[in-house]
């Protein structure tokens, strides 16, 4: 029994000593790596800044290539033309990006890189999916696809942002296909991903805001507006009649965006909609638009069930040419929601004094101020 006792102190004082041996290697490892690293880095950075800031006249020559290449081989030299390389693409664009990518795809970088996508540790894969992102290599393109159907949330953001900077139209609108009904990013995270795109993104909006699947074409809608190309307002216009109603919403919100007027009559009908969101987001978009025909509509829809229709449509007609003209209308029926609605937009976000203000200028016929004053005395002795 003592003996069993003691082998198994020794066992653990064993493993003790391997775990203290181990964190004392690795200490010694990353300093010497570290001191590696700043001896090469002011040589390296020279050598590679001297290549790029003549990129804009010349390629880079077979020789300063071979050079690159030996640097490759080196695990310390890479990792510092990575970081090098990395920062050039951040810093410029045009044809010194493209020489740039060029110069990455002879030297090996880009096969190294694609290379590391097949390791396991998802973090080292995000990263590496960074670096072929600021690389725009097309070479990239395909390795990327592949990695579309991962689990992870993190890496599937970062493949998508490397596709969108590599800008290749036809594979980006194939991954986010491929992901119809699966897709683990926000809405957020996606617009993100659009937004970078390099490629043609009209032809991007025409393929993807047409998908089968709502939640991704809904955004592709949205963010087509975000684009503001009115090139693209009767593709989107098209969704104001759709079944689907995120659809319906992210058509108003894009050409809300765009501000064409040439759908003003359309969005009006969907302050009918069945669904109080719609007519809610669509009293808002008229704002945007700021179209006299909507002045009417806009008063009627101060008599909705829902407050979030009321408000957005007073919202809205306090920003749009002779809306305060209009609202007028509404002191002359029984309706006290609208009223309500009315008084509480007027005092909150358009203010009081300016209204004033606006009268003294613009004085046509009972002034709503004094309307406004009548209807909340009025009220007040009910109350009492």
């Amino acid at each position: 029994m003592e003996s069993i006792a003691i082998i198994s102190i020794a066992v653990f004082s064993g493993i003790i000593l391997a775990l203290y041996a181990y964190l004392i290697f690795e200490k010694i490892y990353v300093l010497i790596n570290n001191m590696l690293k700043q001896r090469y880095m002011n040589e390296i950075s020279k050598f590679l800044d001297e290549l790029v800031y003549l990129l804009d006249e010349k390629y880079v020559g077979e020789t300063d290539i071979e050079k690159l290449r030996v640097l490759m081989r080196n695990k310390i030299k890479r990792n510092l033309v990575e970081e090098r390389m990395a920062y050039y693409f951040e810093n410029f664009k045009g044809i010194v990006a493209e020489r740039l990518t060029a110069l990455c795809e002879k030297i090996g970088l880009i096969d190294y890189e694609i290379s590391n996508l097949n390791k396991r540790n998802i973090f080292k894969v995000s990263l590496v999916c960074r670096y072929l992102g600021d690389y725009r290599s097309k070479k990239a393109v395909k390795p990327l696809l592949n990695l579309v159907t991962t689990h992870s949330t993190d890496l599937l953001y970062n493949v998508l942002l490397a596709l969108a900077k590599i800008g290749d139209e036809k594979s980006f609108v194939e991954a986010f296909k491929s992901l119809s009904n699966t897709i683990l990013l926000s809405e957020r995270s996606i617009i993100e991903i659009v937004d970078n795109f390099e490629g043609d993104k009209l032809y991007v909006y025409r393929s993807l805001m047409y998908l089968d699947d709502d939640f991704i074409a809904s955004i592709f809608i949205k963010s087509a507006g975000n684009y503001k190309d009115t090139s693209l307002a009767d593709d989107i216009a098209k969704f104001l009649k759709s079944k689907n109603k995120e659809k319906r919403i992210a058509a108003l919100k894009a050409l809300g965006s765009m501000g064409d007027n040439r759908f003003t009559y359309k969005i009006i009908e969907l302050l009918k909609d069945e669904e109080w969101e719609v007519r809610a987001v669509a009293a808002k978009v008229l704002g945007q638009i700021q179209d006299e025909r909507s002045l009417a509509p806009l008063v009627e829809a101060l008599s909705d069930k829902q407050w979030y229709v009321r408000y957005n449509a007073a919202h809205s007609l306090i920003n749009i040419n002779g809306g305060l003209e209009a609202i007028k209308t509404v002191f002359q029926k029984d309706d006290n929601f609208a009223k309500d609605i009315v008084v509480s937009v007027l005092e909150t976000d358009y203010g009081y004094d300016k209204l004033l203000q606006y009268e003294s200028v613009f004085y046509t016929g009972p002034k709503l101020s004094d309307l406004i004053t009548e209807y909340v005395k009025s009220k007040m002795e009910v109350m009492a």
